[in-house]
């Protein structure tokens, strides 16, 4: 059984064919793809309904559902934002009803990682530093991303952000998977606009992320947010609108 589960035991003897991104977040069935050798310099888009493998059996998959679901909905909560904020850019500032939004942090840090290992699974890099593995988790990503242990550390996700950024706001995610020493150790995600950096250590990510560009966007010039609990949107002035990301 090819399941990058497997470590935590008990599979079922029937693989399942997994959707490498999950399936019910884009209507139009496609996703922006890049950092693989393939897709190096500039990212692909590839229907969602092909890009599947047969990577978990069918327990260990229908164990993450609930993940599934939490990057579902923190993905339609990014998309009500974004639709927000484009409303009233038509529209001269004012002082705004404030909109708020609420996301679970640990579970979207969680459905981040399983599409990281997903994506990355069974191709020519192991996944984490102490892999040693082509195409293969270590045993902790893989608690960690079934919920059974926390990231160590400075290991999670970030918030990448700086004044002024241009957010696009596109019904797709693109992945950007970032390698050292020929290991993945990190991946950007371009999230309905907003820009997300899972790191995989415990150390964290390099103050600087210089020679980093998603969507056009040098890195290198944006701030990270270590498990951001806020961020706010303004039209003109005035407060739009507030994101609230829950952690323990």
């Amino acid at each position: 059984m090819n399941c990058w589960a497997a470590c935590l035991g008990g599979c079922s003897d029937k693989a399942s064919r997994e959707h490498l991104v999950s399936e019910s977040l884009f209507p139009e069935g496609e996703i922006l793809v890049q950092g693989f050798p393939w897709c190096k310099d500039e990212p692909k888009r590839i229907g969602i309904a092909g890009l599947t493998a047969k990577i978990l059996c069918t327990r260990h998959n229908n164990d993450l559902s609930p993940v599934d679901e939490a990057g579902a909905n923190a993905f339609n909560t990014l998309r009500e934002v974004g639709r927000l904020g484009e409303f009233r850019l038509k529209y001269k500032p004012r002082q705004w009803r404030i909109a708020k939004f609420r996301i679970d942090g640990p579970l979207l840090e969680r459905w981040l990682l399983k599409t990281l290992i997903n994506i990355c699974c069974d191709q020519q890099y192991p996944i984490g530093r102490e892999s040693n593995v082509a195409g293969r988790p270590t045993d902790e990503l893989v608690r960690v991303a079934f919920g059974l242990d926390p990231f160590r550390g400075r290991a999670g996700l970030s918030v990448v952000v700086r004044i002024g950024m241009n957010l696009r706001f596109e019904n797709s995610v693109m992945a950007v998977t970032l390698l050292k020493d020929d290991h993945v150790e990190a991946a950007a995600f371009l999230f309905y606009g907003f820009t997300m950096l899972l790191f995989l250590h415990p150390e964290g990510a390099p103050p600087r992320l210089d020679g980093i560009r998603v969507a056009g966007e040098d890195l290198g010039n944006c701030l990270q947010q270590f498990h951001c609990k806020k961020f706010q949107g303004k039209m003109g002035h005035y407060l739009s609108h507030v994101v609230r990301i829950d952690w323990p």
